[in-house]
């Protein structure tokens, strides 16, 4: 009940900053919002005039879905929902219009304007921050030494942290959650801006390498079965095997206990080395109706609606408003992901994952070793950055 009155009231102070609007086509809206995220869309647009025309699409699939979409206008969406590593790639190919001024001047906290702009322009608005942090069940003891300063520390404590019944730490089997362990032996992935490839000195096979030995020792939970991986952490963290899981907000709605505030019942550090991201709303040049788009952007932004979603989902806001008056779930992880880096900005960024990953995967099942694994990404990064330069 308490979340009905949170939207209500959202969707009451934004109904106060708009003219009245007529009826029309519906806005279409293509998104990759979670099941919770969805359901909570749902509510606020629920008897919206216009009305919105919500398409969901697998996140996997959605960035090469939208970039086929957008290439040839054909049904194009009026409002996108994009993680910021799309952005460049849209931009460059002139596929997405910048806010209206009035929407641009919002008082936007500098991590999501940052992920949302673009060669010096904002090209989007952002809807929230994510990245990856430290969640640990709020009512238990924090492992030593906490918390961790670096990776070597980190691991210590995952280590001093397992046994019989729980592991040390989870995460899942995927390159975005190696940025941290390539960051803590001084590499990173391939910057296309700067032409550095990332992974090509040995410290990325050092720390494919480490990753590994965790899962060997048992430190790290087994991995599921692809496509599992969500509910399976959810599940491990609820029967208290997993001291440690790092994941983002994303994973709240499954992990937390629904309080007073909001969402709760959750610790939430740094941690070391950690990507942070953004999801945001872009309007392409293709849309037929950008000006009701981005009206739809602006409330779905409002700071009423972002700390309203900050206590439903745990979503973390990306206006100083919003983010003032957010739920301290949402707070915590703000802080806890101010000292991480975005992931290096250039249109090929999202699609170097697409080797990194199977890479990641070969090695902790014992299919490869990090410089057989690697060896391949690094040829397929070699090439990709070489066509995207000419």
């Amino acid at each position: 009940m308490q979340v009905r009155i949170w939207i209500a009231g959202a969707l009451a102070l934004a109904a106060c900053d708009r003219a009245p609007r007529a009826e029309g086509p519906p806005v279409r809206f293509a998104h990759t919002l979670a099941p919770a995220e969805a359901a909570a869309l749902d509510e606020l647009i629920a008897g919206r005039a216009p009305a919105v025309e919500a398409t969901l699409l697998p996140f996997s699939r959605a960035e090469a879905v939208l970039g086929a979409t957008l290439a040839s206008a054909d049904d194009c969406p009026d409002l996108l929902r994009i993680d910021a590593t799309w952005l460049p790639a849209l931009a460059a190919a002139g596929r997405v219009s910048p806010p209206p001024p009035a929407l641009a001047a919002r008082a936007w906290l500098p991590a999501g304007r940052e992920l949302a702009s673009w060669d010096g322009r904002l090209l989007a608005v952002p809807m929230s921050l994510d990245g990856l942090v430290l969640i640990r069940p709020a009512t238990a003891a924090p492992p030593t030494p906490w918390p961790p300063a670096d990776l070597a520390q980190l691991e210590a404590a995952a280590a001093a942290a397992t046994t019989a019944g729980r592991h040390g730490l989870g995460l899942r089997v995927d390159g975005y959650w190696l940025v941290p362990f390539l960051r803590g032996h001084g590499v990173d992935v391939a910057d296309g801006t700067r032409g550095t490839l990332g992974i090509d000195g040995a410290g990325a096979e050092a720390a494919l390498a480490d990753l590994a030995a965790l899962f060997a020792r048992g430190v790290i939970a087994p991995p599921p079965a692809p496509g599992a991986e969500a509910e399976h952490e959810a599940a491990a963290f609820a029967r208290g095997e997993l001291a440690i899981l790092i994941s983002g907000p994303w994973a709240y709605p499954a992990l937390a206990t629904a309080g007073a505030d909001g969402l709760g019942g959750l610790a939430i550090d740094a941690l070391p080395g950690a990507p942070r991201g953004a999801q945001l709303l872009a309007v392409p040049s293709c849309a037929r109706a950008p000006e009701r788009a981005w009206e739809l952007a602006g409330e779905l932004t409002a700071p009423a609606t972002q700390a309203a979603w900050s206590r439903r989902l745990g979503a973390v806001p990306t206006t100083e408003d919003g983010l003032a008056a957010a739920a301290p779930l949402a707070r915590a992880t703000y802080a806890a992901l101010a000292a991480a880096r975005p992931l290096p900005r250039h249109p090929l960024s999202a699609a170097l994952f697409d080797d990194l990953s199977p890479a990641v995967a070969a090695v902790v099942a014992g299919d490869a070793t990090p410089a057989e694994a690697l060896d391949g990404v690094r040829r397929a990064w070699t090439r990709a950055l070489a066509a995207g330069a000419r």
